[in-house]
C-alpha cells in the first residue's frame, strides 16, 4: 500500500527556451495565451523530454494556454519535431506547432515583402540556395533597401541575412543588376561592423558573461518551481526578475529543490 509522497529530488534539463511570447488582454491585463519558440537545426531527442517541462512550468506560472512553436529550415527535422510527444498512456499529448520549409513562402510579391521584410529575409534564409531563388532574392533585397532609404537601421541587418543566405552565383547576378544599391549597403555594413567591434567587444564580453549567469540561474529557478507545481505570486515573480545577484539566485535555486512553499523560498 502506497501513501502520498512529495518528490524532492527532481532532475531537470538544463536548457533554456529560445524565446517566449505572451499575449495579454487589453482590458483586464490577464495572460490570454503564450508561445514558446524553439529554433531547431537538427534532431535532438533530449528536447522531447525537456520541452514538456518548459511548457508545463510556463503554463503554471502564467495561468494561460501555452503552445510550443518549433522553427526549422530542414524538412526532416520538421517531420521529427511534429511527432506528438506522449506524456502518459496517450491521455496527455504535446503536439508542437512546427514551422518548417513547407510553411515558409518560396516567393513574395514586392508589396508583401515591403510590408513584411522580416518574412522576406526568413524566406531567403530557408530557400535562398534553391535554383529559383533569384526572384525571391531580388524582392527581399529591394524591400530591405527601402527600409534603409526610410531611415530604418534594421534594413542593414536584413540585408546581412539576405546576402549571407543567397546562392553565391545568384547574389553576384543581383549585385550586377542592382548596381550601387547593394554596393552602398556593403559600405554601410562594413562601417557598422568595424565600429561595433571596436566599441563593443570588450564591454560585451564582460557584460554578456555576467548577464548570462543571471539569466541562466533565473530561468533554472523558474523551471524548478514550475516543475514542482509551485506557483509564485506576481510580487514574487517581480522579485526574481529584478534580482541581479547571482549568489542570491543560486541560493533560491537550491531552496527551490526542497521547499513546499514559495514563501519559504524567500525566507518569509
Amino acid at each position: 500500500m502506497s501513501a502520498p509522497e512529495t518528490i524532492r529530488d527532481i532532475q531537470y534539463p538544463e536548457h533554456a527556451v529560445d524565446s517566449a511570447v505572451v499575449l495579454r488582454k487589453n482590458a483586464s491585463g490577464d495572460n490570454e495565451e503564450a508561445f514558446v519558440n524553439e529554433i531547431q537545426t537538427n534532431k535532438d531527442e533530449d528536447k522531447k523530454w525537456s520541452w514538456p517541462v518548459h511548457i508545463a512550468g510556463l503554463r503554471a506560472r502564467l495561468r494561460c494556454p501555452v503552445t510550443l512553436v518549433v522553427i526549422t529550415d530542414d524538412d526532416a527535422v520538421a517531420r521529427w519535431a511534429a511527432k506528438p510527444i506522449d506524456l502518459g498512456r496517450g491521455q496527455m499529448v504535446l503536439r508542437p506547432l512546427v514551422i518548417g520549409p513547407a510553411r515558409i513562402p518560396r516567393m513574395l510579391e514586392l508589396a508583401d515583402a515591403r510590408r513584411h521584410p522580416a518574412l522576406a529575409a526568413l524566406s531567403v534564409i530557408v530557400h535562398g540556395q534553391s535554383p529559383e531563388s533569384e526572384d525571391l532574392g531580388r524582392v527581399a533585397i529591394r524591400a530591405a533597401i527601402d527600409r534603409l532609404d526610410a531611415g530604418d537601421g534594421r534594413g542593414t541587418l536584413l540585408l546581412d541575412l539576405i546576402t549571407a543566405f543567397l546562392d553565391a552565383n545568384t547574389l553576384e547576378d543581383l549585385k550586377e543588376e542592382l548596381g550601387m544599391e547593394v554596393t552602398r549597403f556593403s559600405d554601410l555594413a562594413q562601417r557598422n561592423y568595424s565600429m561595433g567591434v571596436e566599441r563593443g567587444l570588450e564591454q560585451g564580453l564582460e557584460q554578456g558573461l555576467e548577464q548570462g549567469l543571471e539569466r541562466g540561474r533565473r530561468q533554472a529557478l523558474l523551471l524548478v518551481l514550475g516543475a514542482r507545481g509551485l506557483v509564485l505570486s506576481s510580487e514574487q515573480c517581480e522579485r526574481i526578475e529584478r534580482c541581479s545577484d547571482t549568489g542570491q539566485l543560486e541560493d533560491w535555486l537550491r531552496r527551490a529543490a526542497t521547499t513546499d512553499d514559495c514563501d519559504d523560498l524567500f525566507g518569509e
